[in-house]
């Protein structure tokens, strides 16, 4: 079998001493990363602020807090770190505030991209992500594939 080079990596954050069954898990592969908030309530997240948006109606907002943002284009621009920003990472990488981040080649899901002009088949993605029991992940798996033609990114599920 083949054993990806990039292996991926978990965090959990575990909560369940002021919100029992929660948890906040950060997992990597390669460049991306993945936040997933594990049994997340209203008694946790309701008061939250940020760019996660509003746990309770699912509206994002801008950096002012009150700008709703529909358009993530538009609302990742926003939230681009600036140099008055804490560092999360130890390096930086370009683009940098004030160049524009560089935008995915299918942000909302829609094909623009022939699949026939594609190294990595629609079927070949699908069959690669098959054993995934969830069916989002399953989803998000394939679109990753076809998204960055890395067969490999099966492995960040």
């Amino acid at each position: 079998d083949h054993v990806p080079v990039h292996p991926k990596r978990r965090f959990e954050i575990d909560l369940s001493s002021k919100y029992p069954g929660q948890k906040v898990v950060i997992s990597t592969f390669k460049e991306f990363v993945k936040v997933d908030f594990i049994n997340a309530s209203s008694e946790a997240y309701g008061n939250a602020v940020g760019m996660l948006g509003d746990f309770k109606t699912g509206k994002t907002f801008g950096r002012d807090g009150s700008t709703v943002m529909d358009d993530f284009n538009e609302f990742g621009n926003d939230w681009q770190v600036h140099p008055a920003d804490n560092m999360l990472f130890h390096n930086t990488e370009q683009p940098q505030f004030p160049k524009r981040c560089v935008l995915p080649e299918d942000p909302q899901g829609q094909r623009r991209r022939r699949l026939e002009e594609t190294s990595v088949s629609m079927e070949a993605a699908e069959k690669a992500c098959a054993s995934l029991t969830d069916e989002l992940d399953r989803k998000d798996c394939v679109y990753d594939i076809i998204a960055t033609q890395d067969m490999d990114m099966v492995g960040a599920y």
